[in-house]
């Protein structure tokens, strides 16, 4: 729908065009110059069949998101993850990033999404050697794919490959310090250097958001963008963490990559929420099935609506072509369903604390104990 009635397979933004680009061997500036893997994909696919290089990123795009959540599901699946869970988390998840990625497709973060789940699926199959690659073209695609190396050097080094595990923070820098240099140019770009980009980055960006978008608009964009990220699962997941299980001598991938990402989460919450938090829900929802809460029904079914109500709800930047009645309606169910979710964790909380009491609390709406395990 955002694709299609949205004039997703036409509308360009600045990151667009700089990948546009990009693809045809110009100098974007920074940042574009060095996000060069989905470009040069989309340029060596488009002289194979012919098609313009705008048509192959539109194609690559929901490729790329339906490759994420299909290794997702995978990997619940393997896990013994329950049915529900994984509907909930899929179709929040999936309908965020259509609405998000749908309208504006000529973007790199679903590839990086797509590389991410690439890497925690070879790291879960004990392949080391082709995970260690995958954090190369990571941080290729973005940046920000060098939070992969410190998930590969704790996961190498748990596993005793202690004398190589520094290589998974080594290998990626030194990859993107090479293209950092090979790819200097003095094109004009949005930004004059790197330090004029870091600085707007760490101060400036949603300052200029708030800005552009006005009191009234800024919140509804960081909600929305904390559905991106399926804020639910992240808060389960983050009360899952305890010092025993941190010790646990069956530390996982997905663990290590959810703490990893929670330090680094202050970083990726200055920049644009609908596009930097994605990268965690591979790890949270991983994380968060273990949970009691997870195999909660009633909460669960309403972070599926949630996911569901707050995509139908975003407008196409302004030019929706959905009756205000019908947006008016999914944006309460969607406000309605967040603050239940909400109440669930903060009773759950309370109980818990409770351990005489919680053991014998039983939920009436979802109909099974969430007493603390």
């Amino acid at each position: 729908m955002h694709s299609i009635w949205g004039a997703g397979s036409s509308h360009r933004i600045l990151d667009s065009w700089a990948y546009l680009k990009v693809s045809s061997g110009e100098s974007a500036g920074v940042p574009f110059d060095v996000r060069i893997l989905e470009p040069w994909l989309a340029a060596q696919v488009a002289s194979l069949t012919g098609l313009s290089v705008s048509a192959v990123f539109n194609i690559l795009t929901p490729l790329a998101l339906l490759g994420s959540l299909l290794i997702l599901k995978t990997r619940m699946n393997r896990r013994g993850t329950g049915w529900e869970w994984q509907s909930a988390v899929l179709l929040a998840f999936g309908c965020s990033l259509a609405v998000t990625f749908g309208y504006t497709p000529i973007l790199v973060d679903p590839f990086l999404l797509f590389v991410t789940c690439l890497t925690i699926a070879t790291l879960d199959a004990g392949k080391l050697l082709p995970a260690l690659a995958l954090t190369s073209a990571a941080v290729l695609t973005k940046e920000f794919g060098l939070y992969l190396g410190p998930v590969w050097s704790f996961y190498a080094y748990l596993r005793g490959y202690r004398k190589f595990a520094c290589a998974g923070v080594i290998v990626p820098v030194t990859t993107l310090v090479i293209v950092v240099l090979a790819r200097h140019s003095t094109a004009a770009g949005p930004f004059l250097g790197w330090r004029p980009y870091a600085y707007h980055y760490l101060f400036d960006y949603q300052l200029s958001v708030f800005r552009l978008r006005g009191l009234t608009s800024y919140p509804q964009l960081l909600y929305m963008g904390a559905w991106c990220s399926v804020w639910p699962a992240l808060l389960v997941a983050t009360m899952w963490i305890r010092p025993h299980v941190i010790r646990s001598t069956n530390i996982d991938v997905d663990l290590i990559g959810f703490v990893v990402l929670l330090i680094s989460l202050p970083l990726l919450l200055l920049g644009d929420w609908s596009r930097n938090l994605i990268v965690l829900v591979p790890f949270a929802s991983m994380v968060a099935a273990n949970h009691p809460l997870a195999r909660d029904r009633y909460f669960v079914g309403l972070i599926a609506l949630g996911g569901l109500t707050t995509a139908l709800a975003r407008p196409f930047h302004g030019d929706s072509p959905t009756p205000p009645p019908i947006v008016f309606t999914v944006a309460t169910l969607s406000l309605i369903s967040s603050i239940l979710i909400l109440i669930k964790i903060v009773r759950f909380r309370v109980y818990s604390s409770r351990p005489a009491l919680g053991a014998r609390i039983a939920e009436p709406a979802g109909g099974i104990l969430v007493g603390n395990k």
